[in-house]
């Protein structure tokens, strides 16, 4: 009771009702001022299954530098170990150890999620039989749709050459990449999907779990912040590549561009990570075996 039935003095408020003002104040929340405009405060608040932008963007970046890092100590000890510290070599070592990287990138935000105790459905992680299942299906579906880009990716790659674009000679670079594998062992195939599996789960828990979902966050799910982020996470992805790979890159941004537009839907149909795990482990095994046994199909 709020007042007196009796001589309508206002009763102060017992502890529940501090409780229960407090609680809505709380939820409420007030707004912080960044740089150059007031943000409410519940978008910079952290919370264990949603990321706010600054979190996961700084989470992203975080995972950016591991991988550029790592990457260049690779680079610096195959250049340590090639006596005119010219171009690195191309063997099967090199292709393996060239995945570690991408392995290590998704370790931060996996890392990040346990020791906060946050909910790994924050990466977009929902492990219910019902939706691994629909995860596979959608994924056999989503690889297909990869295998096509990458067939796209050949056909463009010789209209660039027709066209005069030489660059680089990619195509030479595919053609000894694709005979290293060609003469390896099966043991060394084995060991190259398994990485090759790794690097896409750690890729897509940086560029899905954490990069999509927190510009998704953002944008508060609305149908047009969905296209909104489907591509500018397709576009930040292509954009990088183009930039670790240079001259290589620039023959494969368009398919890379396209290739995370796919993925970005796939991820959307119901917001299962495991869709575009599934997708992209199916699809780079695929085009590893096509590789390993010389089919002879556009790759």
């Amino acid at each position: 009771m709020e007042q007196c039935p009796i001589c309508n003095a206002i009763l102060e408020k017992g502890p529940k009702e501090f409780k229960q003002e407090a609680k809505e104040k709380e939820s409420k929340g007030g707004i912080i001022f960044t740089t150059k405009k007031f943000v409410p405060e519940q978008k910079l608040t952290l919370k264990r299954d949603v990321w706010n932008i600054r979190e996961g963007l700084s989470i992203f970046g975080n995972s950016i530098m591991a991988y550029i890092f790592i990457k260049l100590l690779i680079i610096m000890l195959f250049a340590l170990q090639t006596p005119t510290y010219g171009t690195i070599p191309l063997n099967i070592t090199t292709i393996l150890l060239s995945q570690i990287p991408e392995i290590i990138f998704g370790v931060y935000p996996l890392w990040y999620i346990y020791t906060k105790r946050h909910a790994f459905k924050k990466l977009g992680f929902y492990s219910e039989n019902r939706k691994i299942l629909y995860a596979f299906i959608i994924g056999v579906i989503g690889a297909a749709s990869l295998v096509f880009i990458n067939m796209f990716s050949s056909i463009f790659i010789d209209w660039m050459y027709n066209s005069g674009i030489k660059i680089y000679d990619v195509q030479k670079y595919i053609t000894e990449q694709n005979q290293v594998i060609q003469n390896s062992d099966v043991i060394w195939i084995i060991l190259l999907s398994s990485l090759v599996s790794l690097s896409a789960f750690s890729s897509e828990i940086v560029f899905r779990g954490v990069f999509h979902n927190t510009l998704k966050s953002y944008f508060e799910g609305s149908i047009t912040g969905r296209i909104y982020v489907i591509i500018l996470v397709a576009l930040t992805y292509s954009t990088l590549y183009l930039l670790f790979s240079l001259p290589i890159g620039i023959y494969f941004f368009l398919a890379n561009f396209l290739y995370f537009l796919v993925l970005g839907v796939l991820y959307e149909i119901n917001n299962n990570i495991y869709n575009t795990i599934v997708a992209t482990i199916i699809y780079n095994i695929i085009i590893i075996l096509i590789i390993y046994f010389n089919i002879n199909i556009p790759v």
